[in-house]
């Protein structure tokens, strides 16, 4: 009888094994169809993700496809139509860099097929179909290797367009026609609208103060993704702003002016007889700066113990011929701004000028903090720029001395180390001569060469290449004639301080 109760309760519980073991099978089977969704919506969002970056990507190329061609020195330079003097993008000029792939035209019949629907809500409905349009092509166009962008759009920024009130004036329809600029003379730098004649900047504009463009690029793969991106950007400027045709930073540790009549120092704009520059207008009246510009403050570093300015205007052989501000002599004591304030600003300027430049003599370039200046390389030498001219000019960055000889160059000249020039000699810019130990800004000869621009000298290190506190000697020694002289010229003072760059301001995708 036991027995038989024994397996009775046995048979009874045979079951349970086989609802357990099912109920694990479909554990496991709902866990498993669980990591399968799971493994697809994860394939699924990481397809989509990088289909997003893919597209964001190819945006992205375009615009700095078109950030590097807004540049002058970029091998294919896009010329924007700019307007009026100073120049500027008018807001009803649109730009347009295309890029179709195979089989899709270029142009405006590109753009129907990928329609700009982005500007209208920006401006006014309708201000796209009014606004005059270029069209240019990508340097991808016909080569099948590039970005699949579609289109790149330049355009003004006003304050409507990036919905910005900055000069609390309100945001009327009438602001879409402003054009705003970005002063990077302002502590912090800024967006502004610029001093104007109704919608048109006014004729002087500081070199802090450069126009701001919206880029806007639209992206398609193949797989039907799109992007469109946005960057909000101004140009880099170097922004020298400069109080005298001559400027002399520091000690002026000697200084002996040209005798001869046909040498002048003159500070009233464009009073050279410089080339014009295309697109700039001496203001009329000029205005008129300095004959010579002295540190203020340090005036102990001649011998005689005087005045920087006492000094140099007892050693013009004919006072008559240094004209500008405060009369005849022009010489005053005038504390400098900006980058040219300082040696460490002055320093950082010159290494921002090193990594844009055309030229770096010698290249490859010296070890930082190396005094070069026993070294004297000379215009047209070892890597001198090909091409310099009125019409092209260039950034030269000499780390040592510079003889220029009876040569005229044009653009902006960085020299780390002594200046020299002839008679003959010219230069149409800037000219920097920023050196080590003791700066001399050395002219000998007669001629008919001239400056015309502004040159600054300034002496930024010791003897052996560490940066000072403040400004030390400079010398200017002009022995003979010297030539006809320095004139001040804000067109080509303007017309060299070239973007390295273009800053991104801001930006945001759609």
């Amino acid at each position: 009888m036991k027995t038989s109760n024994r397996i009775h309760k046995n048979r009874s519980e045979s079951g349970i094994a086989l609802l357990i073991a099912i109920f694990v099978l479909l554990l496991i089977s709902a866990v498993a169809i669980s990591l399968v969704v799971s493994a697809g919506t994860e394939s699924s969002l990481a397809g989509n993700y990088r289909n997003t970056m893919s597209a964001s990507y190819a945006a992205a190329a375009g615009i700095e496809e078109a950030r590097g061609r807004l540049l002058p020195g970029n091998p294919a330079p896009l010329a924007l139509p700019l307007v009026g003097a100073p120049a500027y993008l008018p807001a009803n000029q649109v730009v347009y860099i295309t890029n179709p792939a195979v089989g899709e035209p270029a142009g405006a019949a590109l753009m129907a097929i990928y329609p700009d629907t982005e500007f209208d809500t920006e401006y006014n409905a309708g201000s796209l179909a009014a606004a005059t349009k270029t069209y240019v092509n990508s340097i991808w166009t016909g080569a099948n290797t590039g970005p699949l962008y579609k289109w790149v759009r330049i355009n003004a920024a006003t304050k409507q367009s990036l919905n910005m009130n900055v000069d609390n004036t309100g945001l009327a329809a009438a602001n879409a026609a402003t054009p705003l600029y970005y002063d990077a003379g302002l502590i912090p730098a800024a967006i502004i609208v610029p001093p104007a004649v109704g919608n048109v900047p006014g004729p002087v504009l500081p070199p802090t103060q450069n126009q701001v463009y919206e880029i806007t690029a639209l992206a398609v793969l193949p797989n039907g993704s799109q992007k469109r991106l946005q960057y909000v950007v101004a140009p880099v400027t170097f922004g020298l702003n400069f109080q005298g045709a001559l400027t002399l930073g520091g000690q002026v540790g000697n200084f002996t002016g040209a005798n001869s009549n046909p040498y002048h120092i003159n500070g009233t704009d464009g009073s050279g007889s410089a080339p014009a520059v295309p697109g700039c207008a001496i203001p009329n009246p000029p205005s008129v700066y300095s004959a010579i510009a002295v540190t203020p403050g340090l005036d102990t570093g001649n011998l005689s113990g005087l005045s920087n300015q006492t000094y140099v205007t007892n050693n013009l052989p004919r006072p008559g011929n240094y004209t500008g501000t405060g009369g005849s002599p022009s010489v005053n004591p005038l504390a400098q701004t900006g980058s040219l304030s300082t040696p460490d600003s002055l320093d950082q300027l010159v290494q921002t000028i090193k990594q844009s430049a055309d030229a770096v003599i010698p290249n490859p370039p010296n070890a930082p903090n190396i005094n070069n200046s026993a070294t004297t390389y000379n215009f047209g030498g070892p890597g001198w720029p090909a091409g310099m001219s009125a019409n092209n000019p260039q950034v030269v960055y000499v780390d040592g001395s510079f003889d220029l000889g009876p040569n005229t160059g044009y653009g902006l000249l960085v020299v780390t180390g002594n200046f020299h020039y002839h008679g003959n000699s010219g230069w149409k810019g800037i000219v920097l001569v920023v050196g080590d130990g003791t700066t001399t800004f050395d002219g000998q000869g007669g001629g008919n060469g001239e400056f015309d621009g502004a040159i600054f000298a300034a002496t930024t290190r010791d003897a052996n290449g560490n940066q000072l506190a403040n400004f030390g000697n400079v010398n200017f020694d002009i022995s003979g004639g010297g030539g006809n002289g320095i004139y001040y010229n804000s067109c080509w003072i303007n017309r060299v301080q070239r973007p390295p760059f273009y800053q991104v301001l801001s930006y945001q995708e759609k």
